[in-house]
């Protein structure tokens, strides 16, 4: 039986994998590029995107549970490239993107709190969630739109961001009208994000919307939606 009180083997194995590609020359700019509270170890996409994956597929995991473990034991991170990773994590294991791991991702958007975290977990994981289950994940994403927490109301205006033909339309314009009143930058520009792709799929729904809620919106979210309309 495995040990719970130490980190689980692939935990071990992808921080050390990390601290081994470390490149301190590269460390401080990405720290102060993201703005991160949390040091760098200067691994870079790729290279992090081969480590992850090398291991990922070396040490296949048995159950969700198995998974919310390495996932929350690299998130408890002292660098920045294990919460990467953990993020990476919850994506390569495609079979455990179900509706029990959305507490885990809404753990990870309310403890990332910052873009390079949320719009990934936004759009491939809940966005998937939200396709693959909507009878579960709509009424959910209904409670999210609301929150008090600004990540998790970009998260909810976000969901839909690559659904294209398969866009619940009016599910997305009401969310942009429930948050269109608020100075965040984060959220005005969410706004804008989603219909500005939306637009690529329905210009004239798209143009319709601006036209009718142009007094409304910031200036930010009508620059961004207006782009292709």
């Amino acid at each position: 039986m495995s040990d719970e009180t130490t980190p689980h083997h692939l935990t071990t194995c992808i921080r050390e994998a990390i601290a081994e590609a470390a490149d301190a020359s590269k460390a401080g700019a990405m720290q102060a590029y993201m703005k991160s509270a949390l040091p760098y170890r200067g691994v870079m996409s790729k290279p992090l995107d081969q480590i992850n994956k090398s291991h990922f597929k070396a040490h296949p995991l048995n159950n969700f549970t198995e998974l919310d473990r390495v996932v929350r034991e690299l998130w408890d991170a002292e660098y920045r490239e294990e919460q990467y990773s953990a993020v990476a994590a919850c994506m390569y294991y495609k079979k455990f993107q179900t509706v029990e791991a959305l507490p885990l991702y809404r753990f990870l958007i309310r403890t990332g709190a910052w873009w390079d975290f949320v719009d990934a977990i936004a759009s491939h994981l809940v966005g998937k969630l939200l396709k693959t289950y909507p009878d579960q994940v709509k009424p959910i994403m209904w409670q999210w739109i609301d929150d008090s927490d600004t990540w998790i109301r970009r998260t909810a205006l976000l969901s839909q961001l690559s659904f294209k033909k398969d866009t619940d339309e009016a599910m997305l314009f009401e969310f942009c009208r429930k948050r269109m009143h608020e100075k965040d930058f984060w959220i005005r520009k969410a706004i804008g994000w989603v219909l500005r792709e939306y637009s690529k799929t329905n210009k004239d729904a798209v143009r319709q919307f601006v036209e009718e809620n142009r007094e409304k919106m910031s200036g930010l979210s009508l620059r961004e939606a207006s782009k292709y309309i």
